[in-house]
Protein backbone atom coordinates (compact mmCIF):
# COMPACT_ATOMS: atom_id res chain seq x y z
CA UNK A 1 0.00 0.00 0.00
CA UNK A 2 2.56 2.40 0.89
CA UNK A 3 4.69 1.24 -2.55
CA UNK A 4 1.54 2.68 -4.19
CA UNK A 5 0.83 6.30 -2.50
CA UNK A 6 4.45 6.58 -3.42
CA UNK A 7 4.55 5.58 -6.81
CA UNK A 8 1.40 7.73 -7.30
CA UNK A 9 3.36 10.93 -6.00
CA UNK A 10 5.75 10.12 -7.86
CA UNK A 11 3.83 9.80 -10.90
CA UNK A 12 2.43 13.58 -10.12
CA UNK A 13 5.89 15.14 -10.03
CA UNK A 14 6.61 13.68 -13.41
CA UNK A 15 3.14 15.17 -15.02
CA UNK A 16 4.14 18.52 -13.12
CA UNK A 17 7.71 18.84 -14.40
CA UNK A 18 6.25 17.32 -18.36
CA UNK A 19 4.35 20.40 -17.92
CA UNK A 20 6.68 22.99 -16.85
CA UNK A 21 9.22 21.62 -19.62
CA UNK A 22 6.35 21.96 -22.09
CA UNK A 23 5.92 25.86 -20.86
CA UNK A 24 9.59 26.39 -21.20
CA UNK A 25 9.56 24.94 -24.45
CA UNK A 26 6.77 27.05 -25.34
CA UNK A 27 8.08 30.24 -23.66
CA UNK A 28 11.40 29.95 -25.93
CA UNK A 29 9.20 30.35 -29.27
CA UNK A 30 8.32 33.78 -27.99
CA UNK A 31 11.60 35.17 -26.26
CA UNK A 32 13.92 36.97 -28.44
CA UNK A 33 16.21 38.38 -25.87
CA UNK A 34 19.57 36.02 -25.94
CA UNK A 35 20.09 36.54 -22.42
CA UNK A 36 16.46 35.12 -21.67
CA UNK A 37 16.87 32.52 -24.25
CA UNK A 38 19.90 31.14 -22.46
CA UNK A 39 18.09 30.73 -19.15
CA UNK A 40 15.71 28.92 -19.69
CA UNK A 41 17.78 26.63 -21.97
CA UNK A 42 19.89 26.25 -18.58
CA UNK A 43 16.56 25.94 -16.52
CA UNK A 44 15.03 23.21 -19.35
CA UNK A 45 18.21 21.56 -19.10
CA UNK A 46 17.92 21.10 -15.33
CA UNK A 47 14.20 20.39 -15.29
CA UNK A 48 14.80 17.07 -17.31
CA UNK A 49 17.86 16.19 -15.43
CA UNK A 50 15.21 16.02 -12.23
CA UNK A 51 12.33 14.85 -14.93
CA UNK A 52 15.21 11.42 -15.60
CA UNK A 53 15.26 11.26 -12.03
CA UNK A 54 12.02 10.96 -10.93
CA UNK A 55 11.24 8.48 -13.83
CA UNK A 56 14.26 6.18 -12.58
CA UNK A 57 12.76 6.56 -8.78
CA UNK A 58 9.15 5.59 -10.65
CA UNK A 59 10.80 2.54 -12.16
CA UNK A 60 12.18 1.63 -8.88
CA UNK A 61 8.87 1.21 -7.21
CA UNK A 62 7.87 -1.73 -10.21
CA UNK A 63 7.55 -4.92 -10.14
CA UNK A 64 11.06 -6.52 -10.48
CA UNK A 65 10.38 -7.83 -14.42
CA UNK A 66 8.37 -4.59 -15.08
CA UNK A 67 9.61 -2.16 -16.37
CA UNK A 68 7.28 1.75 -18.07
CA UNK A 69 9.14 3.13 -20.78
CA UNK A 70 8.90 6.87 -21.96
CA UNK A 71 8.19 9.21 -24.28
CA UNK A 72 11.20 11.92 -24.64
CA UNK A 73 10.56 15.28 -23.10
Amino acid sequence: MLNMIKRSLLWLQIYAMEILIAGQTDCLRSVADPAYRYRIEVARHVARGELARLRAEYNATLPVGQRRTWNLA
